[in-house]
């Protein structure tokens, strides 16, 4: 009897093993493959989100382009060229403009059968292989013009689109390796090719730099054309949205030029603003002294009292922690609503990167 249910136990410490010998293999099983994926995520994470490895694959293609020199690597090197120089550009770009307007640029190349583009293509004209120069700051220009204002640019006047496309163009090729050679090709075509059609897209063109100089382009204008198109849509004033859009571009010139430290101080009447839409005003935040988060609270709440429509809250890069502080406080007033914060290319003292915040007036606040 004792023997039996000796063996008895015995098997059951059988089954048991078993079941441990099992479960230790499904946890070993489970954890490497957690690891290989873990693994996958980061490289393909790397790749679509590294602009270091975007530009490595560039120089792989061409690298392969030039020691085999077959048909569809020459191609896969002009698109992976273009795609890398605007792609580099376009994940500091979407730090910057408003959420969901930049995506990654893709190219693809087409036959002449081809007669329907999806929402959002278009086709360009590649030049040939000894042109690549052309082909890769046309592909920049055409995809700016082609990206912003996703839900505004039938309102848009296409020379003051084309003013900031040929900007943004410009920054990014500035911004490249590349710039030395790229800047006069685009200079003399692009540039002067849009000038030749419209000469009249310098009055915008020569501001809309300056602007982005201080961080105001597509911290504000840009924010302001859309919302000036999207509400002046049905409206009588839609005839005059031009030039609504070039008394705010030189209002903002004004301020920027005041912020330089020329002839006195920015009048506390030209941080606020009105156009035939809407009311806007400038707050800018600066520690400086004994300056306190308070003081800057204070200005918002006297922009309510008085009616302005949209605030928007600047940071130099040395005062990001103290905007972002700000930026909280404000919103917790419930007085504006908390629309965005986002990035700029150049603080208002033309210091590299800086912050930026935009509110609305919450009608419903009591």
């Amino acid at each position: 009897m004792i023997e039996k249910v000796i063996h008895l136990i015995d098997f059951f410490l059988g089954i048991l093993n078993g079941y441990k010998n099992m479960i230790d293999i499904i946890w070993k099983t489970a954890v490497t493959l957690f690891a290989i994926i873990g693994i996958m995520v980061t490289i393909l994470k790397f790749f679509s989100l590294s602009t270091k490895a975007i530009n490595w694959w560039q120089g792989v293609i061409n690298r392969l382009a030039k020691q085999y020199k077959t048909k569809k690597l020459r191609k896969n090197a002009i698109k992976s060229k273009i795609e890398a120089i605007v792609n580099s550009t376009v994940f500091d770009l979407q730090k910057e403009l408003p959420h969901d307007w930049i995506k990654k640029m893709k190219i693809e190349w087409v036959n002449k059968s081809t007669k329907r583009l999806s929402s959002g293509q278009k086709i360009i004209r590649i030049e040939a292989e000894e042109r690549q120069d052309f082909n890769i700051i046309n592909g920049i220009y055409n995809y700016f013009n082609n990206t912003l204002f996703p839900t505004t640019f039938e309102v848009i006047p296409f020379r003051i689109q084309s003013a900031i496309s040929l900007r943004l163009s410009y920054r990014t090729i500035f911004n490249s390796k590349e710039f030395s050679f790229l800047e006069k090709v685009f200079t003399d075509t692009i540039m002067e090719r849009e000038i030749q059609n419209d000469e009249n897209i310098l009055i915008h063109f020569d501001p809309f730099t300056e602007l982005d100089k201080r961080g105001f382009l597509t911290g504000a204008l840009i924010r302001e054309v859309d919302e000036i198109a999207s509400k002046i849509r049905l409206k009588k004033e839609r005839i005059q949205i031009e030039e609504i859009i070039k008394n705010t571009t030189n209002h903002m010139m004004i301020f920027t030029d005041r912020l330089k430290g020329g002839k006195g101080a920015v009048a506390e009447i030209e941080w606020h603003y009105s156009n035939e839409i809407h009311t806007y005003r400038f707050l800018l935040a600066k520690r400086q002294n004994l300056m306190k988060v308070d003081n800057h609270l204070k200005r918002s709440i006297d922009a309510y009292n008085e009616g302005v429509d949209r605030l928007y809250v600047f940071g130099t890069y040395r005062d990001i922690a103290f905007t972002q502080k700000l930026i909280r406080r404000i919103e917790l007033l419930r007085m504006f609503i908390h629309i965005e914060t986002f990035d700029v290319d150049r603080d208002y003292n033309s210091n590299k990167k800086g912050i930026g915040a935009l509110f609305i007036k919450n009608i419903n606040y009591a």
